[in-house]
């Protein structure tokens, strides 16, 4: 191992696993499944990590697996030279793949292969056939295959062989084990197995065989042929192709036999690769392998059963057969009972005792199908955050139909008649049979170790796995990872997925090195300042969780403007950004309680719109939405709670994960506090004609498989685009503080995080210097204007005001019903049921009294004093709400 990749892997197992060096090992690691110190690995070569308490735990981890991202450039670390034009292949072989290059040096070659703007070496391996093989080395997740063959090359009847197993050796020796890949073949051989690889499970090795037959007529022992061991991966193509070509080498005269990694229905990944870096092909497991061979082409049920029995003496058990579900019964009473019937046969008689045994056994045993389909606990499935959990299971059919996965809760698993319900609900035709008993003993062996999926119910940004979960991609630490074939995606140590099937950026194309750029042009041309802000905020909004955990507070952006002025194309573009198509955002009047908690929740570092929630002051209070219900949003708190249906007193509080933009006609009408955290922006028709009117189109049109990629770019630098955005936060805000008009800390900070994002933002696509000025002066317009709004008063009570000024204005002298009662010049008293009374007699429309009386006690021009009974200049008592008057001394 180079020394510079050795330091890099003990620093990260030293550091996560407080190893203590001792002489040539790494000792008293702590152990992630146990927590006890007894995980250990050499020093020298600290590939693989194994936990010392093999009884109790027995857990055991590869650091490639550990720490992906020290194994994915093997270019970059190890460069080729004149002196070694192979230097990075050598060095994914040997420490990626754990091979020997004893022999196959000759055998392949460094090349390199570009796709588009992206390029990766390779190590390449020549084909019989003229073709060859290649495997990329360089972050191979960019590309849309890890490993390709030559284009219009053809391997088929062919297999491939080191260099020393030619095929005159080949034809001496004993066994030929015919695996799938070139470095399954390679461990092999390195543990002293004869191997070959056939490319491809689909790949029947004729015209290999053919030459085979032809060198073993011409050697030394014609009549011996080697046995074929049939080694494919493990699943169900493999499976089905071993039975296949074991019986069509067996009618071409080959003796044949089938090596798996663990047992048909057992699971696992592991190839013989795989197995080779953990330690696992001596000599004392292949003879296990060879069994697991044995019963995956058994001819019949019971000749499978058989096999089991003869190995594990069980007196039942289940197993698979067919991709169908078995129970087998060898009870001891009849084993009995037929063996003394063999006293009368003598062609079975004077079998040795053993032998007597077995054939009794073949013949007393029992086996009955209990399910028509075969089923697999892939893994424990959890939400902490709820505490719910599920199983998640494959099922399989012998028919060729799609493989079915879903959810099983506990108690389907522990009921057969339950599981009978949740199978057949799932799976089309599914049927169970069997016992909970029996169902009992299959869980037990599978659920034995089963792994735990991290479940969260939110798309976008999981802060406690730092990373970013898109439904079909995902991102973390820059790295690009797809969703496995088990539905969940690899963030190093940890297994995540998203628990909701309802798949939000299911539109999402990447292309790893190149970012569309083109619609950012005809946005600013269609919208000027204004959607260049707003697009800042919309980028943004993928570091909520960042911005929050490190300032602890993200602004709300507003969005108002009259009908027509393009609010909701801008918005509709924006979310194509995301890879989500046809979509603005939800109206909160329109929306339950519950409905609306689970909007908020359902995303994390993403925009949650709310469009036209407010409407006006004569829509009824329940059919309105109340603003100061966001109040905690701003900080990241959760908004709406929930009891856990568990018989405690547990509540469901998740805190609010995105970022909020108001859309609507009219600005929001709330609370001060509210409005200190919406930054307001106003769009209008200004400036509008056929060049904006031209460019709003072609967003509109813009294809969104074109633009959807921009999410993936975004998250893939978060680290460089939040270091910008810090920088430029902290000067803004001292800027904006410094300025004498602005005198609230909060607006100063709300507005300066959009001065981050934009210059952030301005990092990643190109934005001209002019337009960048235009659209900061923009954002200090706004802190402005919020700042005098702040100061002021509210609409209603601004309204409230005009009216009384009218009204009194109206009054001639010494009127006898004054709208003002007050004796004191400086002090206002007004009797609201008076007030409301004139102003229907006038018809001037006025907000619900309940209301009106709410907001007239923050009243800031004419200071609400109090409401109480007072001696009127009419020569009455009534009671009143007194103010003091406009320039009154204080």
């Amino acid at each position: 191992m180079r020394p510079d990749l050795l330091s890099d892997v003990t620093t990260r197992l030293m550091a996560e696993f407080g190893f203590v060096t001792n002489g040539a090992w790494l000792q008293k690691g702590r152990c992630p499944e146990c927590s006890k110190r007894e995980v250990y690995a050499k020093a020298e070569k600290p590939w693989l990590l194994k936990c010392g308490r093999l009884e109790r735990c027995g857990w055991e981890g590869h650091v490639k697996d550990h720490y992906p991202e020290l194994f994915d450039h093997w270019s970059n670390r190890y460069q080729a030279n004149d002196a070694n034009p192979t230097a990075a292949a050598d060095a994914y072989l040997q420490h990626g793949r754990g091979l020997s290059l004893l022999g196959i040096r000759d055998a392949y070659t460094q090349e390199y292969f570009r796709q588009g703007d992206i390029g990766s070496a390779t190590v390449r391996f020549a084909l019989p056939g003229g073709g060859w093989w290649e495997r990329l080395i360089d972050q191979p997740s960019r590309f849309d295959r890890k490993a390709r063959f030559a284009p219009g090359k053809s391997y088929a009847g062919h297999w491939w062989a080191p260099p020393w197993q030619t095929t005159p050796k080949l034809a001496g020796a004993l066994e030929i084990w015919i695996c799938e890949g070139i470095f399954d073949a390679i461990a092999l051989n390195n543990t002293g197995v004869i191997a070959v690889s056939a490319m491809s499970c689909y790949n029947y090795p004729a015209l290999a065989l053919a030459e085979l037959r032809k060198a073993i007529a011409n050697g030394p022992t014609p009549n011996l042929r080697p046995k074929l061991i049939w080694a494919f991966d493990v699943g169900k193509a493999g499976a089905e192709y071993t039975r296949r070509f074991v019986a069509q080498a067996r009618l071409e005269g080959w003796e044949c036999g089938a090596a798996q990694p663990v047992a048909e229905g057992e699971g696992g990944k592991l190839d013989w690769n795989d197995l080779a870096l953990r330690d696992r092909l001596g000599a004392d497991k292949l003879d296990t392998y060879r069994w697991n061979g044995d019963i995956l082409i058994a001819g019949t049920a019971i000749d499978k059963a058989h096999l089991i029995w003869c190995r594990e003496g069980w007196a039942s058990f289940p197993f698979v057969f067919e991709t169908r579900q078995f129970w087998a019964s060898f009870d001891a009473a009849r084993i009995a009972e037929t063996i003394a019937s063999y006293a009368d046969n003598p062609q079975v008689r004077d079998l040795d005792p053993e032998a007597k045994r077995e054939l009794a056994a073949r013949e007393a045993g029992l086996v009955r199908e209990i399910a028509n389909c075969t089923f697999r606990a892939l893994y424990y499935q959890r939400d902490e955050a709820t505490d719910d959990s599920c199983y998640y299971l494959r099922v399989d059919f012998p028919v060729r139909q799609n493989r079915i996965k879903g959810t099983f809760s506990g108690a389907a698993l522990a009921a057969g008649a339950e599981f009978k319900k949740r199978l057949i609900s799932l799976a089309p035709g599914g049927i169970w049979t069997g016992t909970t008993q029996q169902l009992d003993r299959i869980m037990q062996r599978q659920l034995a170790g089963i792994q735990t999926v991290e479940a969260i119910h939110f798309t976008g940004y999981s802060a406690e796995h730092g990373a970013y979960v898109f439904g079909d991609i995902g991102v973390a630490s820059g790295r690009v990872v797809t969703r496995n074939e088990d539905d969940y995606f690899e963030f190093g140590r940890h297994a995540v997925k998203l628990r909701s099937n309802e798949q939000l950026l299911r539109h999402i194309r990447y292309d790893p090195d190149q970012l569309n750029t083109a619609w950012v042009e005809p946005l600013i041309t269609a919208y000027g300042p204004k959607g260049l802000v707003t697009l800042a905020f919309w980028f943004g909004a993928l570091f909520a969780e960042q911005i929050r955990a490190e300032q602890q507070s993200l602004a709300f952006l507003e969005i108002t403007g009259i009908p027509g002025s393009g609010k909701s194309t801008l918005i509709e573009f924006l979310w194509k950004l995301y890879g989500r198509a046809g979509f603005e955002g939800n109206d909160p009047a329109k929306t339950t309680t519950a409905a609306m908690a689970r909007i908020l929740g359902k995303v994390s570092n993403m925009p949650v719109v709310l469009m036209e929630g407010d409407r006006d002051a004569t829509t009824p209070h329940a059919k309105r939405f109340e603003w100061d219900e966001l109040k905690t949003a701003y900080n990241g708190r959760s908004v709406r709670a929930r009891g856990v249906a568990n018989g405690g007193m547990e509540t469901f509080e998740p805190p609010f994960r995105g970022a909020i933009v108001i859309e609507q006609n009219d600005p929001v009408n709330a609370s001060p506090a509210i409005l200190e955290r919406i930054m307001h922006m106003e769009f209008d028709k200004t400036g509008w004609g056929p060049n904006t009117k031209a460019a709003a189109e072609t967003l509109a049109r813009m294809p969104i498989e074109d633009v959807s990629g921009f999410i993936v770019h975004v998250a893939r630098r978060e680290a460089e685009l939040l270091k910008v955005y810090r920088q430029s936060f902290q000067t803004a805000e001292k800027a904006m503080l410094a300025q004498p008009e602005v005198r609230n800390g909060r607006l100063a900070k709300n507005h300066a995080q959009l001065v981050g994002m934009l210059d952030a933002l301005a990092t990643i696509v190109p934005i001209q210097s002019r337009d960048h000025q235009a659209a900061r002066q923009l954002i200090e317009r706004m802190l402005l204007e919020r700042q005098r709004a702040i100061a002021g008063d509210h609409p209603m009570v601004e309204l409230f005001w005009e009216r009384f000024d009218y009204i009194q204005g109206c009054e001639p002298p010494g009127f006898s019903s004054p709208i003002d009662h007050s004796r004191n010049p400086d002090v206002i008293a007004v009797n609201l049921t008076q007030f409301e009374q004139i102003c229907g007699e006038r018809r001037l429309p006025l907000p619900p009294m309940l209301e009106l009386k709410r907001h007239l006690k923050t009243s800031r021009i004419r200071k609400f004093v109090g409401a109480k009974t007072v001696n009127s200049r009419a020569d009455r008592i009534l009671h009143c709400w007194c103010f003091e008057q406009a320039g009154a001394a204080k």
